[in-house]
């Protein structure tokens, strides 16, 4: 009996060495296969969805890279376009078109955040491209492979865990997360390519996941012209973005811009006319919003403290639908006053970034 044990603890322990050789070796003809491209095309939906919050959006873009210029600021070219938007950086400048403005927004000389910044990016091609030698060398990252099917097609599937990180647009590093959950990526192969198919971005709190699905991918065909890399070939039919000027909060010792909105839960609107002679904190917000969340508990604190003194406290929304403020109010227990439709009250108060804060004395 004694032998029999020892025997079964080896063969797990065989297992698991032979399984996390497996996953390294896998790992490395897709990042071999991935770097031995010089030209890219696919096309990339990102699904966002996070149950917890709410929240549900599908993104879809048409995605090029060209890796034949490595003295590009980032290594790589990109054409990246969708229904309402085209972005392209040919190595040293980039341009953005809004094709519902007709509008060109030119940088000659952008810096690496601007380059970063594009959402298709966000668990894509060239994230893995970047970040899969990081993850093949992490030895604190917990990795599992097998085998799946999707449509009838079989992949690999091979799941990594690297606890409380977060891989960062390019796939260049991680970003360390204050959070409770793990960052759990199931990253999805081709048997036959080993290129991506899939990227499922999950974690072991809750059901919110982001996948980013891969399709008609391309490796030598498909090539955009040598004209559309360079925004001179767009001015015709694109003029160039007027800048607005940033909003000047209001400033201290103003008088308050009046106001009257409906309350989410009443059927009756409320104005500043009509808490004239209390002070009044305004607290204007959005759903999506992590630091909005976070302010409900110090200000219901505030609310309860001061609410029998001549004291009011209310929070906007700026453009949530009934829906989605009821939605936020009963999770995060919302106690004070909440109205509807506040975007032109925000943009009059200077208001661009939630959540902002207004005192209004008594006069």
């Amino acid at each position: 009996m004694k032998y029999i044990i020892i025997l079964s603890l080896l063969v797990l322990k065989n297992n698991s060495i032979y399984s996390q050789i497996s996953v390294d070796s896998i790992l490395r003809r897709a990042y071999k296969n991935l770097n031995s491209l010089n030209t890219l095309q696919y096309h990339n939906t990102r699904e966002l969805n996070y149950s917890s919050e709410n929240y549900h959006h599908i993104s879809k873009w048409d995605v090029y890279h060209d890796f034949q210029n490595p003295d590009a600021k980032i290594g790589f070219r990109y054409q990246i376009e969708d229904s309402t938007s085209k972005q392209v950086f040919n190595g040293t400048e980039k341009f953005d078109l809004d094709k519902k403005m007709k509008t060109i927004k030119v940088e000659t000389d952008p810096d690496a955040r601007s380059l970063n910044e594009p959402s298709a990016f966000y668990n894509s091609m060239i994230t893995l491209r970047n970040v899969l030698p990081l993850i093949i060398e992490d030895q604190s990252a917990t990795k599992a492979i097998a085998d799946t099917t999707i449509n009838t097609t079989n992949y690999t599937s091979i799941t990594v865990n690297i606890g409380k990180r977060r891989i960062k647009n390019l796939g260049r590093d991680f970003d360390e997360m204050a959070t409770k959950s793990n960052f759990i990526y199931m990253i999805i192969l081709e048997k036959e390519s080993s290129l991506p198919f899939e990227v499922v971005q999950i974690n072991d709190l809750n059901n919110d996941f982001i996948k980013t699905t891969f399709t008609s991918i391309k490796t030598s065909t498909g090539i955009p012209s040598d004209l559309s890399w360079y925004y001179s070939t767009y001015t015709k039919d694109y003029k160039p973005v007027l800048e607005k000027a940033s909003p000047q909060l209001g400033s201290k010792g103003s008088i308050a811009s009046e106001w009257k909105l409906k309350l989410y839960n009443e059927d009756k609107k409320l104005s500043l006319k009509d808490l004239r002679g209390k002070v009044i904190l305004i607290e204007f917000w959005i759903k999506n919003c992590g630091a909005c969340m976070q302010s409900v508990t110090y200000l219901n604190k505030l609310h309860a403290r001061f609410k029998d003194k001549k004291f009011k406290m209310v929070g906007i929304n700026s453009y949530d639908s009934v829906e989605d403020v009821k939605w936020f109010c009963k999770k995060n227990k919302v106690d004070f006053p909440v109205l509807l439709n506040g975007k032109d009250v925000a943009e009059e108060y200077g208001v661009d970034g939630f959540p902002a804060f207004f005192i209004i004395d008594k006069e």
